[in-house]
């Protein structure tokens, strides 16, 4: 018998998100706190006058505590998705009351399209991209939940500056990248920054 060398995609996602669920609220939210932190140190951050937020799902790092504060102090406009089809589309939202239970129990704005997030913007404003994802590793390598979502927006939006969310627990050796995953600008982790 050959010694397997590898392991599928699918088994390296289910191994992170389970390092991921391990962890409790509580170091969630204080992780998740350290990584808002960090992330409110970016140029990037700072200079942006959009962001593009993902809802927190399961044991993902929280972004609802950031989303809250984004409103209120009403200093940048904040767009959140909404699955429509195979594809993910950003709507702005003004506070809690806009989001809805949408894909898979997530909350997701209405998706008026006065709304919609466009590429007209990115050439008017400085623009900030939330990613989620599985798994990641040291090289910006990113691993989602196999639908692609994300993938499909950074391709169609090239422009956007990404930047991914996750636990160090999710950090792993190496992630098997392929011609479509689209890597992000910068992985901020509750232990640092992955440039």
């Amino acid at each position: 018998m050959e010694k397997k060398e590898f392991i599928s995609k699918q088994e390296l996602r289910g191994r992170y998100l389970n390092y991921r669920n391990q962890l409790s609220i509580s170091e969630r939210r204080e992780k998740s706190a350290e990584i808002w932190r960090l992330l409110k140190e970016e140029a990037i951050y700072q200079n942006a006058g959009i962001i593009l937020v993902y809802m927190d799902y399961r044991s993902e790092v929280m972004t609802t505590g950031l989303v809250e504060e984004l409103f209120e102090k009403k200093e940048k406009r904040v767009f959140a998705p909404k699955v429509e089809g195979m594809d993910i589309r950003f709507y702005e939202v003004h506070g809690m009351e806009d989001f809805v239970d949408g894909y898979q129990g997530i909350r997701e704005p209405e998706g008026e399209e006065r709304r919609l997030f466009t590429e007209q913007m990115i050439a008017q404003e400085e623009c900030l991209l939330l990613v989620p994802g599985a798994v990641f590793d040291r090289e910006r390598g990113r691993m989602g939940y196999g639908k692609g979502f994300y993938d499909r927006y950074l391709a169609a939006f090239s422009e956007l500056y990404s930047v991914a969310l996750a636990f160090e627990c999710q950090i792993a050796k190496r992630v098997p990248i392929e011609a479509h995953d689209k890597k992000p600008d910068i992985i901020v982790t509750d232990k640092g920054i992955i440039r």
